[in-house]
C-alpha cells in the first residue's frame, strides 16, 4: 500500500471514529462504529437505497487550496442525531426518524452535525500528521436513493472512500460513508 493510500485509510477510521465518539459525548447516546472499509474509486458513490444526508466539508491545505469531500448517512440517523443534539427523548426521536420532512429546528441541529463532521474531520487530519490548515463545513444537502450527492470534484479524480457499518442508540446497523480526494494533503509531514 502507497504512503498516500496509507494515509487516507487511516484518516477514513479516523473521522468515522472521531464523529462517533464526539456525537456519542454529546448526545449521550451509543454510536458504534463497526467494520470499516476502505476503497479507492473514480466516481462518487451513491448512499444506497435509501435518502441520504450528505455532509460537505473542505480540506484546506497549506496553500489555501480546498478539497472536497462529503460523509453519507442515511435520513433517519442524520434526524436522530439532529434530535438528540436538541436533548429530545428517546420516543419523540423514535417518531422523528420516520419523517421526512424536515422542520426548520431539525435542519438547524442537522447543521450542527455538520459542524461536528469537519470538526473530527481536523482532527482526523492531525491524527494522521497532515499538513492541511484546517477542514471546514460546507453544507448539508437530502441525496436521493442511489443518486450521488453534489461534490465539487472532476469526475474520473482518485477518491479514497470509507464505508462503515454503526449503530446509533442501539438502532442498526446502517452504512455510513466517507469519500475524500485521494491527494496529496491526506499525507504527513
Amino acid at each position: 500500500m502507497s504512503a498516500l493510500a496509507h494515509s487516507a485509510s487511516l484518516f477514513v477510521t479516523e473521522i468515522f471514529d472521531r464523529v462517533a465518539s464526539d456525537l456519542a459525548m454529546l448526545s449521550d447516546r451509543d454510536f458504534e462504529i463497526h467494520e470499516v472499509h476502505y476503497e479507492e474509486r473514480v466516481d462518487r458513490p451513491v448512499g444506497p437505497g435509501s435518502i441520504h444526508i450528505s455532509f460537505r466539508f473542505g480540506i484546506v491545505d497549506i496553500t489555501g487550496d480546498v478539497k472536497h469531500g462529503a460523509m453519507l448517512l442515511p435520513l433517519p440517523e442524520a434526524v436522530s442525531l439532529a434530535a438528540y443534539l436538541m436533548m429530545q427523548p428517546d420516543s419523540a426521536v423514535a417518531e422523528l426518524r420516520s419523517t421526512t420532512e424536515i422542520d426548520h429546528t431539525i435542519k438547524e441541529a442537522m447543521l450542527e452535525v455538520g459542524n461536528f463532521v469537519a470538526a473530527a474531520g481536523e482532527s482526523a487530519l492531525r491524527a494522521i500528521g497532515s499538513r492541511a490548515q484546517s477542514v471546514v463545513f460546507e453544507g448539508c444537502q437530502g441525496v436521493r436513493a442511489d443518486v450521488r450527492p453534489a461534490l465539487e470534484y472532476e469526475e474520473g479524480s482518485p477518491l479514497a472512500v470509507g464505508r462503515a457499518q454503526a449503530k446509533i442508540a442501539g438502532v442498526g446497523p446502517v452504512e455510513l460513508v466517507v469519500m475524500v480526494p485521494r491527494d496529496d494533503v491526506l499525507l504527513g509531514s
